[in-house]
């Protein structure tokens, strides 16, 4: 009943957009406008091996390790097949009046995934921000990407994730500051908290622990080449989070701790635009990095009477993706090509572990692609090659010795824009 209550409210509420956008502030000199866009995106795929993955197996990670059973065979080497459509979208786009000589627009948008598995379905929260703008400065503030997602140089893949965990997959609460002295370069400042992508901790994925922490993450970035063929960028950002108020020690003595752990993250990025034909890749490191969606994460080094200490695991990715020239208008081939890497724990671990694929060594994925259609309409299709390399790692999460297990992913997508 709390889901169809959503749905009818939102088809009211777009309703009313609708209505709305045709009206116009004609008393201001800068126009109010409200208008509606979005899409509606179907997907039916099948999997030759059981995943590691979020909503209902349509957001793929990597392939399950084997588990065999007692005669010696592995139980997750078995298919796996589903249709969804969670991924239908709709977005409310606002221009207002200007307001401190900036011109102000703001964005709200929404679809079905869901904020868990468990209530996949229910209409989310996707974006909600505003933006004001200057003859070279801008101010972001709302629930938008995390500047680690760059959406100048991200993958053009089909499959939902954004290519996760081989790259960044984020949206967060966050105050952006841009400075653009030219059309070519811009240098932003981002402070930021965390939402739908959380960290982990000893209470499972939570907001808390960066709450808890008391200082918002923060993170620069620097892109040039914005207004031509090449272009690049950098971001670097430092997170701190607090996964506990306290602590019982080896004396069975529950203790207040302030103890922090705090860790680093970095990409570059580039793309190139030849001939229509377009280039994108990045490279990734960073530390604790689950809550991008990606492999690693953190945990306890040592616990004494008085003090608990962290370890921060290590992560690598590193990705490409060609877009060839669309033939004819009509069909639009590409290609992506992703690594990531376990680079295992600053310290050697002593306690529980908070993380993602840490009995990972390495894995890639190899995704060639097909869209066909031009105008609103497109079908879209992707074969998926996913390997992961699982082994049992040191105290320190060094691998010596591993062993390969792959999924193959065949997906058909039709998606219908408005």
């Amino acid at each position: 009943m709390k889901s169809q209550f959503q749905i009818k409210l939102l088809f009211i509420a777009l309703v009313l957009v609708h209505l709305s956008s045709k009206a116009q502030d004609q008393s201001s000199e800068n126009k109010f406008s409200v208008k509606l866009n979005g899409f509606v995106w179907t997907e039916t795929f099948f999997d030759t091996r059981q995943t590691v993955s979020a909503r209902d197996a349509d957001v793929v990670l990597y392939p399950r390790e084997e588990l065999l059973d007692d005669n010696g065979r592995d139980i997750n080497d078995a298919s796996d097949f589903n249709m969804i459509a969670i991924h239908s979208r709709a977005a409310i786009r606002i221009t207002a009046p200007d307001f401190l000589n900036a011109k102000v627009s703001g964005l709200i948008e929404g679809d079905f995934v869901g904020s868990t598995d468990d209530n996949i379905g229910l209409f989310r929260l996707r974006h909600a921000m505003v933006k004001l703008n200057w003859q070279k400065t801008e101010l972001l503030s709302g629930f938008y990407w995390h500047p680690m997602f760059p959406l100048e140089v991200f993958p053009q893949v089909v499959s939902w994730g954004g290519a996760a965990p081989f790259h960044v997959l984020s949206r967060n609460p966050q105050v952006r500051f841009s400075y653009m002295p030219d059309a070519s370069n811009r240098f932003s400042i981002t402070a930021l908290s965390q939402l739908d992508f959380k960290s982990s901790g000893p209470n499972g994925a939570s907001t808390e622990y960066i709450r808890n922490a008391g200082i918002p993450e923060m993170n620069v970035q620097y892109m040039t080449g914005l207004d031509k063929n090449l272009l690049f960028g950098i971001t670097a950002g430092y997170k701190w989070l607090k996964p506990t108020l306290s602590f019982t020690n080896p004396s069975g003595e529950e203790v207040k701790t302030d103890e922090k752990v705090g860790s680093f993250h970095f990409n570059a990025f580039a793309k190139a635009n030849i001939n229509g034909n377009y280039l994108r890749a990045g490279a990734i490191y960073g530390q604790n990095m689950f809550n991008f969606l990606m492999i690693g994460g953190y945990a306890v080094e040592n616990i004494t009477d008085s003090q608990i200490e962290y370890t921060n695991i290590a992560t690598g990715a590193y990705w490409a993706d060609l877009t060839l020239k669309p033939i004819k208008e009509k069909y639009v081939f590409g290609l992506y090509a992703g690594y990531s890497e376990n680079y295992g724990a600053e310290d050697e671990i002593g306690g529980d572990i908070y993380g993602r694929g840490t009995n990972i060594d390495y894995m890639y994925r190899i995704a060639p692609r097909l869209v066909y259609g031009k105008g609103r309409f497109k079908i879209r299709g992707e074969v998926i090659y996913n390997a992961a390399s699982y082994g049992v790692p040191d105290s320190s999460l060094n691998f010596t010795d591993s062993s390969e297990v792959a999924n193959v992913r065949f997906l058909l997508a039709t998606t219908l824009s408005f």
